[in-house]
């Protein structure tokens, strides 16, 4: 791992970042952090510490954000804590949740990587409750699950107990219906948010399409985030600007972001309150938000 103090490189985001209610921002790179193979996904705990998933090495990293220890699990496998491909991590501060995309499982940890339980229903008598292919699973704040099902392109809910509520998203949803899973998260709205290559899909908590945002702007998307009032989506080299009623904005090309280190190709993104987080694939670069002018 390397970890590099701020340097005086800026980037003026301008308008970009307005829709985070600060006009004009400049980001000051304060960090990059890690040393992964292939990492693809990442979150941030409450804690502030890093979960990575580094798909090439099939395994789960997670760097303190205080004392910077690394600890790292998994590797290629199906026994508990081993992993083939796995493809995203949530956490909810307790419990870490990663999806083995491969093993056709959702494996959750302790916040300290210690195997708890595995979840798999690819075999289950129950049809609307199988999943297989994991794309990824996101966390609600009451502690649902919302699986990114890539074998029957839907998303699966399970709630705080592990027990099957819905699906969604599949081919008897004419409008909302999921075609190629990238990515899903669950806003602090309680909406969720699928991501696919040309498209981001939103649905009410229990499953109901709202509306389809990016169609003819989106290609190639890899990576989002959303917040209490902003869609970003991420292609490899490019930031795009949704509203969340689905508005475009305007894209940002990631060579204008200034940094130690490259940035592309740019797999994921987090965006807090007053920092701002690029995945990269073998690292992550951590950005302080400042207003202009201060």
């Amino acid at each position: 791992m390397a970890t590099l103090p701020a340097i005086a490189s800026v980037w003026v985001l301008g308008a970009g970042l307005a829709v985070a209610g600060v006009p004009d921002t400049v980001l000051v790179e304060e960090a990059t952090v890690g040393s992964f193979r292939h990492a693809t996904r990442f979150v941030i705990s409450p804690q502030g510490g890093f979960y990575v998933v580094d798909e090439e090495n099939n395994s789960l990293v997670f760097i303190d954000g205080k004392t910077s220890r690394v600890t790292t699990i998994g590797g290629y496998g199906w026994t508990p804590g081993s992993f083939d491909r796995p493809t995203s991590v949530s956490t909810d501060g307790l419990n870490v949740y990663v999806t083995d995309e491969a093993n056709h499982r959702v494996q959750r940890f302790d916040r300290n990587l210690n195997f708890i339980s595995s979840l798999s229903t690819r075999d289950t008598s129950v049809v609307s409750a199988r999943f297989g292919f994991p794309a990824g699973a996101a966390l609600s704040r009451q502690g649902d699950l919302f699986i990114l099902d890539a074998e029957n392109m839907r998303v699966v809910k399970f709630n705080a107990r592990s027990q099957f509520e819905r699906s969604f998203g599949g081919i008897d949803q004419e409008r909302g219906r999921i075609r190629q899973p990238v990515k899903i998260v669950v806003a602090p709205s309680d909406r969720v948010f699928v991501l696919e290559p040309d498209r981001v899909l939103e649905y009410d908590f229990v499953g109901n399409h709202i509306r389809t945002a990016g169609e003819g702007i989106l290609r190639g998307a890899v990576g989002l985030d959303v917040t209490d009032n902003t869609l970003l989506v991420v292609t490899s080299d490019t930031l795009h600007w949704f509203t969340l009623s689905g508005h475009f904005r305007h894209s940002t090309p990631v060579r204008f972001i200034i940094s130690s280190l490259p940035l592309t190709p740019v797999q994921d993104v987090i965006v807090t309150r007053d920092r701002f987080y690029i995945l990269g694939r073998e690292r992550v670069h951590v950005f302080r938000m400042m207003e202009q002018g201060r």
